[in-house]
C-alpha cells in the first residue's frame, strides 16, 4: 500500500473491511473535509474509489445509505461498507455516472430526470412513514427544531427584534408544526444543489443520483421539489414538475413560513448571516413572511 501518513485512520485493518487489498493501493487523496467527516480518492490497482470517512461508528450518512438501498432508491454504487466509512463509485472514473456541471441545471432533461429520483424517494418514504413500526430515529423533521422561545431570540440575533413577525409567528408556531404532521410524511432530501448530483453517460432517458445524505431526514413532498427547484433553471423547472406531478396545495402553504422560519434560524446559529440568508431576510422587511404566515394560519 502507498503511505497514508496523511490518512491515519485508512489503516489496513479498514481497507480490508471494506473489501480491498491494502496493497493495490497506489494512492490516497484527500479531498476534502467537512461536515466531520473526511472524503478520500483511493488509487486502486487500475481503477479508482471515493472513501469516505465518519469519525464515529454507524453515522446518519451510513444509516441513510443503509436505508436508501434497503427500499431499492437507486444511490451512487456502494463498493464496501465498515462500521466507519463507504467505498463508492468515482465519478471521475466511473463508466455509468459522472458529476452533474453548472449548466446541466438549465436543461429540461436535467429536471425530468431529477423528478424521477425523488418520486422513488417520496414514494419510498411515504410507505416507511405509514409503516406500523416508527421511522428511524435519525430521520429528523426540519421544522421541530423551532420553538416560540428560540423565534423571539433569533429576531434579536438577526438584529430585528420589534419587528411583529417574530410574535406572531412564536404565538401560532406550535399549531403550524401540529398542522404539518397531519399532511403525508415522507423522506425529504432536504440539500439538492448540482455538486450532490450524478447523471448517467450513457443511457438513452438521462438518469439521475443524488447523493451525500447527511441531512436526510422526513417532511412534505412540496418542501423537497421546493428545495429542487431553487436549484433549477430555464427549461429544467417546467420540467421537473411536468414529470414529478402535483402536490398537495396546503403543503405550499404551510412550507412557505416553516421554511423561512427555519432557513433563518439555521443563518443566525452562524457565526455571520451567510449570504443565501439575505433573500429571506428581505420577506420579512418587506412583509411576505407575515403574509405568509397569515396564509398558513386560514388552512388550520
Amino acid at each position: 500500500m502507498t503511505d497514508n501518513k496523511g490518512a491515519p485512520e485508512l489503516a489496513p485493518a479498514l481497507l480490508i473491511q471494506l473489501g480491498l487489498q491494502p496493497e493495490r493501493v497506489n494512492d490516497i487523496t484527500l479531498l476534502h473535509a467537512r461536515h466531520g467527516h473526511r472524503l478520500y480518492r483511493l488509487r486502486y490497482a487500475a481503477t479508482s474509489f471515493v472513501l469516505k470517512w465518519f469519525p464515529v461508528a454507524n453515522d446518519v450518512e451510513l444509516q441513510s445509505y443503509a436505508l436508501l438501498r434497503a427500499h431499492n432508491i437507486p444511490t451512487l454504487p456502494v463498493h464496501g461498507c465498515a462500521e466507519q466509512a463507504i467505498l463508492l463509485e468515482d465519478l471521475l472514473t466511473s463508466p455509468a455516472w459522472r458529476l452533474a456541471a453548472p449548466e446541466d441545471m438549465a436543461r429540461a432533461e436535467t429536471g425530468s430526470a431529477v423528478a424521477g429520483w425523488y418520486r422513488r424517494l417520496h414514494a419510498a418514504g411515504r410507505q416507511i412513514m405509514a409503516a406500523p413500526t416508527p421511522p428511524p430515529a435519525f430521520l429528523r423533521r426540519e421544522s421541530d427544531a423551532l420553538s416560540a422561545p428560540g423565534i423571539l431570540a433569533m429576531g434579536q440575533r438577526l438584529h430585528m427584534p420589534k419587528h411583529p413577525v417574530w410574535q406572531l409567528a412564536a404565538e401560532h408556531l406550535a399549531a403550524l408544526q401540529a398542522a404539518l404532521r397531519t399532511l403525508d410524511q415522507t423522506l425529504n432530501y432536504n440539500d439538492f444543489y448540482w455538486t450532490n448530483l450524478a447523471l448517467s453517460r450513457t443511457s438513452s432517458t438521462l438518469r439521475a443520483v443524488v447523493y451525500d445524505y447527511h441531512l436526510l431526514g422526513i417532511g412534505l413532498r412540496y418542501s423537497d421539489c421546493r428545495n429542487v427547484i431553487g436549484s433549477l433553471s430555464g427549461a429544467a423547472r417546467p420540467a421537473f414538475w411536468e414529470a414529478y406531478g402535483p402536490v398537495d396545495e396546503r403543503e405550499a402553504l404551510l412550507d412557505a413560513p416553516l421554511s423561512a422560519l427555519y432557513s433563518l434560524w439555521v443563518a443566525s446559529q452562524r457565526p455571520s448571516l451567510p449570504a443565501w440568508s439575505r433573500d429571506i431576510l428581505r420577506q420579512v422587511q418587506g412583509g411576505q413572511l407575515e403574509r405568509d404566515l397569515r396564509a398558513a394560519l386560514e388552512i388550520i
